[in-house]
Formats: structure tokens, sequence, C-alpha cells
């Protein structure tokens, strides 16, 4: 072979090498997800710190939901994941709920509460609302968790019922990206 094929071949092979890789990294790069601008008017926030899992949900004024899950946070939880998820309600949805909200006199609770019983939980409950007519942040921590996840039965009222419009409401909600969390 002569020196000038061998750099043909070179050459070849390093472009090959360089447009795979682009390929690779367009294949594997995030999606753009689109945060709407401002502030949501709901935000909740559901922990479980003993199992280090942690649930975000965001509902702007347009409808456009974003709801984060966060899992294996734990050293013995595997590996730790966060996966994005997005959706939309139409607006007659939104404005019930925040009529709802507006009408459950959540504005008239305490900031914070901490459940006194004997058999506590890891689990800790934040709405904040922040609409027209209503700018409330209310915070649960230790109450019981049913088996299935979905109420906590001992909060507060209207938390549990707010908890599981919330909880139906992130449930329309499409996965749009894993991502592995790193230290």
């Amino acid at each position: 072979m002569t020196a000038k094929l061998k750099l043909y071949i070179f050459l070849l092979v390093l472009g090959l090498v360089v447009i795979g890789g682009g390929v690779w990294m367009i294949i594997q790069s995030p999606p753009e997800i689109e945060i709407p601008e401002g502030n949501p008017v709901i935000y909740e926030q559901v922990d479980h710190f003993m199992r280090g899992e942690f649930e975000y949900l965001y509902i702007y004024d347009d409808g456009s939901i974003i709801y984060i899950e966060e899992k294996g946070l734990r050293p013995s939880g595997g590996n730790p994941t966060r996966t994005w998820k997005t959706g939309k309600i139409g607006q007659q949805q939104l404005d019930s709920l925040l009529a709802y909200l507006e009408n459950s006199q959540l504005e008239k609770l305490e900031d914070h509460y901490i459940y006194s019983g004997e058999q506590k939980s890891d689990m800790q409950f934040t709405i904040m609302v922040n609409s027209d007519n209503l700018s409330q942040t209310v915070s649960a921590l230790g109450y019981p968790v049913l088996d299935n996840g979905e109420a906590y039965p001992d909060m507060p009222a209207p938390l549990n019922e707010i908890y599981k419009r919330l909880k139906t409401i992130s449930g329309v909600t499409e996965q749009v990206y894993q991502e592995a969390i790193r230290d």
C-alpha cells in the first residue's frame, strides 16, 4: 500500500467515527422541555425522605403541567433517576381547580402541620397556590400513608382532597425524558 492510500483509509475511518459519534450524540441528547414563563399558579411537592423519592408538580396559568419524579436517591436505592413528564389541562379544568382551591378554606390553614400520632411516616406534602384570589402555602409532615399511597387520611381538611385531585392531574402527563441523577 502506498502512503497516499493509507492516508485516505485513515481519513475515511476518522470520518466514520466522527459522523457516528455525532449521530450518537443527537440520539442521546435530551429533548427540549418547554417550561412556560412566569411562576406556576399551583405547585405541589411530595417527599418520601426514607425512600429517597420526591415528586414535583407545576401547573401554569395556561394549563401546562410539568411533573418530575425522582427515585432511588437513598444509598441503597439503586440507580437514582429523574423522570420528566409534561401535559396540559384545559382552561375550564384549571379554572375549576382554582375555584375549588379558593373555596376550600385552604387560606385559613396554618403554614405547617406535623402529625402528632404514634405511627408517623416519612412523607411531607406541600401545596402552594398563587392565583389572583389566593396566595397560600401549606405543608404537612409525618402523616400516615395508606397502603396504596394515594391518600393521606389524617391530614387537615382539605389537604387530603387536594392531594387526590392533584394526583389525578399528574396522571394526565406523559414521560418525555428520563435521566440518571449523578452526584
